[in-house]
């Protein structure tokens, strides 16, 4: 059975809510049925690009560019603001390139972000995102650099200062560049997480390795998941920045498993709650996604 009426009804009813401009992927993982709103469309990915840098991770890692079990020592530079906890930790702290990555996706850490994408390279990244097909998909930023474009700034303790007093500047690259920044569509999510579940890419070991990382997200207990029964297990990865309220994951549940990825780019930011209103929407919509599949 088709779900396209249904899923276009909770979403009109949802996304008419809110004045943003928003995309969705939907995918059901048994059937291949697709549902997308806006599936061409670029949108910010915000630390959804973190996907493609693990991705990217095990790729060299596989060729034996990278053995995951390296120690890198942490030093102040390596440093980046926003999310995590490295950037509270002392200096000279040495954890694995896997820890790395776990903290990357499970807690969306900058510091270990950045790391990464110095050790594997953001051409490599690119470069990989082409060969995948990805070819409305970019990663053109670290996260240092994407905050401190937000604050207007060109050190990390100017930076958290302006971050920390909402200093944002509204006419940041980071914010309003659709083309040359960390991008993608609702099209090429869906296929990403595709390529990880059917084990398409890297080895089924690896894929599955990446999924269960996914499975213990710390962030965004209020998008995809919060409606959802406990049961139902997500690998996910969110996305936010001032206008900017993302999630995109695969959701098991016991009747089948399907993709469900929402973009909700260029809210109003200077309205306080906007993330909490964005994350509403996601969870609303999520929510009444599984009742549909469960139901029917």
């Amino acid at each position: 059975m088709l779900y396209t009426d249904e899923i276009a009804k909770v979403v009109k009813k949802e996304t008419n809510k809110i004045h943003a401009k928003i995309g969705i992927g939907f995918k059901d993982l048994d059937t291949d049925y697709e549902y997308f709103l806006n599936e061409d469309d670029k949108f910010l990915t915000a630390s959804i690009f973190k996907v493609f840098v693990i991705i990217e991770l095990y790729n060299q890692a596989l060729k034996g560019i990278i053995n995951l079990n390296t120690r890198l020592k942490l030093s102040n530079k390596d440093k980046s603001t926003g999310s995590g906890i490295l950037q509270y930790l002392h200096a000279g702290l040495k954890p694995t390139i896997k820890d790395l990555a776990k903290l990357m996706m499970i807690i969306s850490d900058n510091t270990a972000t950045d790391i990464i994408i110095d050790l594997i390279g953001k051409e490599n990244i690119n470069r990989t995102l082409k060969e995948l097909e990805l070819y409305n998909t970019k990663v053109m930023y670290t996260t240092k650099e994407i905050l401190y474009d937000l604050a207007n700034a060109k050190d990390i303790k100017t930076a958290m200062r302006n971050l920390k007093i909402s200093r944002i500047n509204k006419d940041a690259n980071v914010l309003n560049d659709y083309e040359n920044n960390d991008v993608t569509t609702p099209k090429d999510m869906v296929r990403t997480l595709e390529l990880l579940y059917k084990k398409k890419i890297l080895t089924p070991k690896a894929c599955n390795e990446i999924i269960n990382i996914m499975k213990d997200c710390q962030t965004g207990e209020a998008r995809l998941k919060r409606f959802l029964p406990p049961d139902v297990k997500v690998a996910h990865k969110t996305g936010t920045l001032p206008g900017v309220v993302n999630d995109a994951g695969i959701i098991f549940t016991k009747k089948k498993d399907y993709i469900l990825a929402i973009f909700i780019n260029k809210l109003n930011f200077t309205n306080k709650p906007y993330v909490a209103i964005g994350e509403n929407i996601i969870a609303k919509i999520s929510h009444e996604i599984y009742k549909i599949i469960n139901h029917t």
